[in-house]
């Protein structure tokens, strides 16, 4: 069994990881940047864990701080969770030598699938379905959509953006008015320099996942998001796994077949309620928040993963998975909670979340198919010291 450290241990996709590859019999290690929470590495399964500084601050620091735990403590593969880290270790792979793996696609790769402007210009192409996007780089170039109807949807390029050394964080933001749209627009085009303008697209969220080798598609997954942490779209809360799409399978296939992306990756489509046709939202070439789903119904994708990088396994073309399975994360549920108190935005077109109807969901601890992200009575620790310090941060606010 292999030393392995998983990084971002803030996040669910790292305690997905740790839990599995721990049950696993691996040796695992989880890193953290310095100041954050990080739950996995409260985890039975974690050995040790590493604190680095922060990459968004100083990537170069970072990937110092990594490769120095890595070559003291033996550590035979580097599980990057989030974009954080992935672009950092992406720039140095050449720092890693063997006998230390880091799981990080080519730069290039990289770039591709995290750029949403490049995504849409490949939908395009191959013929998959997206909403009408602009991409603006001055604010008269908003003089092309002045037809469209609000709200209009503002966001960033990137979700995480490299200046030099240094990362900065995208954003997604609503416009209701021309006014409105004209003030967000500028200050993104200030902060990054360009910006994305898409038409506003109402739907039901769905994921695709499969683990990629050769441009072809393996270990397939469909699921479908029954709550998001900001209802107004964000990552979701709660979703149930849902039998294949023909449609989805062969949009992703298209899309996945003209990238060089190798490993495990999530694409996600919103479907028109009144239609039920699909738009293309996003990729995500990366462990994604909602990976514990598929590992409760059958699909081990950081397990998959692991055997791949270390031992050149490919997983089964096809694993037939658990269907209306539900996976709740839920201290997102609270976030969901509180983000519906707020009450719909003025402006939003679509019908809102009722805020009494999703209390009484979220208050049932248990019902037949019912599954968790952060709760494990194996490993209840994690689930339990995130849900104490969200409320200590909370009450301290409400406080101050």
């Amino acid at each position: 069994m292999a030393r392995i450290l998983v990084l971002d241990g803030h996040s669910s996709a790292a305690l997905a990881f740790v839990r599995s590859l721990g049950r696993a019999g691996h040796s695992v290690y989880v890193g953290f940047a310095k100041g954050s929470f990080a739950p996995a590495s409260f985890s039975r399964y974690c050995m040790l864990s590493c604190e680095y500084p922060n990459p968004l601050s100083s990537a170069r620091d970072f990937c110092d701080s990594v490769l120095n735990f890595s070559r003291r403590h033996g550590v035979a593969l580097v599980l990057p969770m989030t974009d954080a880290t992935i672009g950092p270790l992406s720039f140095r792979q050449e720092y890693f030598l063997s006998p230390t793996v880091v799981a990080v696609p080519p730069k290039e790769t990289i770039d591709l699938v995290s750029d949403k402007y490049s995504t849409i210009i490949l939908a395009q192409t191959v013929g998959v379905p997206v909403p009408e996007t602009i991409l603006v780089k001055e604010l008269d170039d908003l003089q092309s959509i002045a037809d469209w109807d609000f709200p209009i949807v503002v966001k960033d390029r990137f979700s995480l953006r490299w200046l030099g050394d240094k990362g900065q964080s995208g954003e997604v933001a609503y416009a209701y008015s021309r006014g409105d749209l004209q003030t967000v627009v500028r200050s993104r085009l200030d902060a990054m320099g360009d910006v994305l303008v898409q038409k506003f697209c109402d739907g039901v969220g769905i994921g695709f996942s499969c683990f990629v080798q050769n441009g072809e598609i393996f270990s397939p997954f469909q699921w479908q998001r029954i709550r998001e942490k900001d209802p107004r779209g964000s990552g979701s809360s709660a979703r149930k796994s849902i039998s294949l799409a023909r449609e989805i399978r062969s949009y992703a296939k298209s899309l996945l077949s003209q990238t060089d992306f190798q490993g495990i990756l999530m694409v996600e489509f919103k479907k028109n309620p009144s239609n039920g046709h699909y738009s293309l939202m996003e990729i995500n070439g990366r462990p994604w928040g909602s990976i514990q789903l598929p590992i409760h119904c059958g699909i081990d994708y950081p397990l998959q993963l692991v055997r791949w990088y270390l031992e050149n396994v490919i997983p089964p073309k096809e694993i037939e998975y658990k269907e209306n399975i539900t996976c709740r994360w839920l201290l997102a549920d609270f976030i969901h909670l509180e983000n519906l108190w707020e009450g719909k935005p003025d402006g939003w077109p679509c019908d809102y979340p009722s805020f009494a109807k999703n209390l009484i969901k979220v208050s049932i601890p248990w019902y037949p198919g019912l599954r968790y992200d952060d709760l494990s009575l194996r490993d209840p620790l994690p689930g339990l010291v995130d849900l104490k310090n969200w409320f200590q941060s909370h009450l301290l606010r409400k406080l101050k």
